[in-house]
Formats: structure tokens, sequence, C-alpha cells
């Protein structure tokens, strides 16, 4: 892959890949119990308030059919129930993991769930007086687009109220991660986690690290801690910068393992792949030029760095700022000064700072 793909045109290769390292992700934080009771914190209280957190088991993902169909589900628990009305005194918690929306999910996880479900009869077949668990489904969303939820009452064709009895209905609670806030990462870990599965902006991956793995070291997390760098070090790379077949991408890999517990070390990390990639976008210009004429790949080059500023102080100060930002640097071409700006925006604290910055530079 080319690591300017990722800052550039995010092609499909980098989503696909990015979603598959973030459903890793989450199968091995919402594996752990603390994990997942810190999850179902940021449910609506009447979500959670009949459940015991005390008594959890881990529930099989691995379904086979009666038709020899295999379904795996993202992550499955029985949770304790504080009063039940008949056995057993358990509630089956049905987590799935999206980066993007899913139409369907109301019909995946009716499939998951009634395989869930069977696992806890005798051979698919439920004894006389013996009663199901209730289900909680949860849809655990890191992705950007707007979900339009559906249930399975959306997806099936209107019946006369007769038929109502007989259809199946079946809702999901979904947490989109873009709705938590700061606060809920610095007292929440698994809001923390979610939150920096959803960022997608390098300069705030720092803060939202720190946050993570603050709240775990204080909750005494460290083997888990490890574990959990290493997968999103992996998401990291492949979403920020890097070359994922050299050898220089497994040092910088190791060495990021180690910058997750520090944030201004990470910041170095992210800077150092968007050099890479900026790198790249000036090679790919000057290539260019070589065949079109060598100063108007350059200019392209340069184009592209500043595109990418403008952009990341959009994401960081608003569009307005950002649209001040493209015109103070439309005349520009100098690539050191450029570099410079790069810096502002890492470090200025707000819009007018960042402005008063880039109007010097640009003055001199």
């Amino acid at each position: 892959m080319e690591p300017g793909r990722c800052l550039y045109g995010r092609g499909t290769w980098v989503r696909q890949t990015a979603g598959m390292l973030e459903d890793d992700i989450c199968r091995v934080a919402f594996a752990d119990a603390f994990m997942v009771r810190q999850l179902l914190a940021l449910l609506p209280d009447a979500a959670v308030a009949q459940l015991d957190l005390r008594r959890m088991r881990r529930f099989s993902t691995e379904h086979v059919g009666s038709a020899g169909q295999h379904r795996r589900a993202g992550m499955s628990w029985a949770v304790g129930m504080r009063h039940s009305f008949g056995e057993p005194a358990e509630a089956l918690l049905a987590l799935e993991f999206q980066s993007t929306p899913d139409r369907a999910m109301a019909l995946r996880l009716a499939a998951y769930t009634a395989l869930l479900l069977q696992e806890t009869t005798v051979e698919g077949r439920l004894p006389a007086d013996s009663l199901l668990p209730p289900l909680l489904p949860v849809v655990v969303y890191t992705g950007r687009a707007r979900w339009r939820l559906a249930t399975l009452s959306d997806l099936t064709v209107p019946v006369p109220p007769e038929w109502n009895a007989w259809q199946l209905r079946l809702g999901f609670h979904l947490l989109d991660a873009k709705a938590l806030k700061a606060e809920h990462g610095r007292t929440n870990a698994a809001a923390a986690l979610l939150r920096l599965l959803a960022s997608r902006q390098p300069e705030t991956l720092p803060a939202k690290a720190a946050a993570l793995f603050d709240r775990l070291r204080r909750e005494g997390r460290y083997g888990f801690t490890e574990r959990l760098a290493r997968a999103l070090m992996g998401l990291l790379v492949v979403r920020f910068g890097g070359d994922e077949t050299s050898d220089r991408h497994q040092r910088q890999l190791q060495r990021a393992l180690r910058y997750m517990e520090e944030p201004s070390m990470l910041s170095l990390a992210i800077d150092e792949w968007r050099e890479e990639a900026l790198a790249q976008g000036r090679s790919e210009g000057r290539s260019e030029g070589i065949r079109q004429g060598r100063s108007e790949g350059i200019r392209q080059g340069v184009e592209r760095e500043k595109a990418l500023l403008q952009r990341v102080a959009t994401r960081r100060f608003g569009v307005d700022l950002g649209d001040r930002i493209g015109a103070l640097l439309a005349g520009e071409d100098d690539t050191e000064r450029l570099a410079q700006v790069a810096d502002l925006i890492g470090d200025c604290s707000d819009g007018e700072e960042l402005l008063d910055g880039i109007r010097r530079l640009v003055d001199e």
C-alpha cells in the first residue's frame, strides 16, 4: 500500500482493512469482563438496571445451525439478572461491532440471537417448563456516516393487523461512538476506546490514547493494556500512514507500542507517518513532473500539501477557519513554510492563535 493513500485518497483497501482491524480490536477489548462492564455503563439506565454485573461469563459466538449453516456473532456474554421471574436467571448480551452502517443489522442479529438461544437448550430442544433467557442486543458503531436505525419490522413488507402476532420483532440498542463526549473518555475505559476508534484526526489521537491507557493503568489492567496496544497500533498505522510491508514499518510498530503510553511520543510518531505521506505525495508529483514538466509536478505536490493542511485545520477549528487558512496559503509555494504551518496547527490551542502565526510566516 502507498502511504499517501491514507491521507489523500482513503482507498477501498484502507477502509476495508481498517474495518477488519477495528473488529479485531473490539474482540480483544470486549472479551474482557471489565471492558464489558464499562461498555454497559454507557447504556441507558433502563437497559441495565436489572443486570447483576458481578455474574458474567463468556458465551460461545460460534454457531452451527441444524442445516449446517455457520454463523459467528461479534461477542456474547451471559449476564446475571437481579430479579428473575423464572429460570434461567441470566440475560444474553449480544454485541456487534460496526464501522459502517448496515441496514440489515436487525436481520443479522435475528439469525445470531436465534442460534445463541438455541445454544441454551438441550440439543435444540427446550425441556418442559424451561424458559429462554431474555436478550440484550447492542450494536457498537464507530463510523462517521449517520446510521438510520432499522428494526425487523422496518425491513418487512407491511402485513394486515391480524398477522402482527406472527411476525418476528427484533430491535437493538445502537451505541454510537460519535455521541460520546470527552468526559466519558476520562471516566470510562470503553468510551475512551470507542472515541479512539472513531477518531479520523491524527492531532486528537495522543489525548484520546492517554485517556484510554491512563484509565486502564489506574485499574491495574497491565497485561490487557499491552494486548490492546498491539491491536490498536496496527489500525493507526494503516489509517494514518506507513508502509506495512517494509522493515521500517516493523520498527515503527515496535516503537509505537511504547508510544501508546506516552502522548507526546505518539504525537511524534503520527508526525513521522504524516511526513512519509507528504514525501510520497511530493515524490509522485515530481515523477509526474518528469513526464509533464518538472515545475508542474512540484506544483501539484505543493498544492496537495496545502489541501492537507487546510483539511487538518478544518477538522481542528472548523470550516470557516479552514477556509481562511486556505486563502492565506493560496500563494504560498515554500515547502519549508508549509512544514512550519503543520507544526502550528498541532501546537496552537485556538483558531485565532493559528491564524496569527500563519500570517507572520506568510509575511516573512
